[in-house]
């Protein structure tokens, strides 16, 4: 669970320290991480996109990581007007947001409030917020939810780092990171997408927008909502092979090429946003 660096920042906001880090320069591009990780799930991201020549800012959402103390409820609004926040105070005009899994439900809400202030949204393991949720998918998440809530605490967190992650590294991240987190958080933060979805039939995403999922990423309805909705916004999903919802740790070179790629097509012949 080491972090790139030591040199992170602190801003106080709302009774809460958001802990970020700020790498290199250039365009912003700016990472929101998932259910019961840190930002220290993006690291080899902050790495390539830094020698790339962008400009990287990674945090903790407030109650993850280092980001403390706080013990409310997590929420998706505190949470997107936190990120809002951090990027008013660094003065970031227009980033790319990237979103992993919970992370993306957030960067989506952040676009659909402030979309002038966004370029581009990248979505890593996350379903739209906007989209259909089949009755089926409704039963079945409730029913997962159930037998998620029945688990003694440390079955709960093996059970939920064996789904996260398809390598070894990414799984052993995975319960290193849970073990950090209290089970009702933990659980918490794993469903709050379902409760935050509310259909939003004729949206369309304001900015440019990629998809990303592992291959074997089966958590939620991320598989079904991306198929969704890829073809609403006249955009594709981009699969990465082998990887599960922790895509950035299992296959980082093939996220960190589908960055590079959707970077260089919003972008192709500029650097200095």
């Amino acid at each position: 669970m080491a972090s790139l660096s030591d040199l992170g920042e602190t801003l106080q906001v709302s009774g809460c320290g958001l802990r970020y880090w700020n790498h290199g320069e250039g365009g912003p591009v700016v990472l929101t991480h998932g259910a019961g990780t840190d930002h220290t799930v993006f690291d080899a991201q902050v790495r390539f996109l830094t020698e790339a020549g962008h400009r990287v800012i990674a945090w903790d959402r407030r109650g993850s990581g280092e980001s403390g103390p706080w013990d409310a409820p997590f929420d998706v609004d505190r949470a997107t007007e936190d990120l809002a926040r951090l990027l008013e105070v660094l003065g970031l005009v227009r980033p790319v947001l990237v979103g992993q899994g919970l992370g993306g439900t957030i960067v989506q809400e952040y676009s659909r409030r402030y979309p002038a202030h966004v370029r581009a949204l990248v979505v890593i393991g996350a379903g739209s917020n906007a989209g259909r949720v089949t009755l089926t998918e409704r039963v079945t998440g409730a029913v997962k939810g159930q037998l998620l809530r029945r688990m003694p605490p440390g079955r709960l967190r093996r059970v939920l780092a064996q789904r996260s992650a398809t390598s070894r590294a990414g799984r052993t991240y995975a319960a290193q990171a849970y073990a950090r987190m209290q089970p009702e958080r933990l659980l918490e933060e794993w469903t709050a997408t379902w409760r935050f979805r509310t259909r939003k039939r004729f949206y369309r995403t304001p900015v440019p927008l990629c998809l990303v999922r592992g291959e074997a990423d089966h958590t939620g309805t991320v598989d079904s909502s991306m198929r969704r909705w890829a073809p609403r916004e006249l955009t594709r999903q981009v699969v990465i092979p082998d990887a599960g919802h922790l895509a950035t740790l299992d296959a980082p070179e093939a996220v960190n090429a589908v960055l590079a790629d959707f970077l260089e097509r919003i972008h192709p012949a500029e650097r200095a946003w």
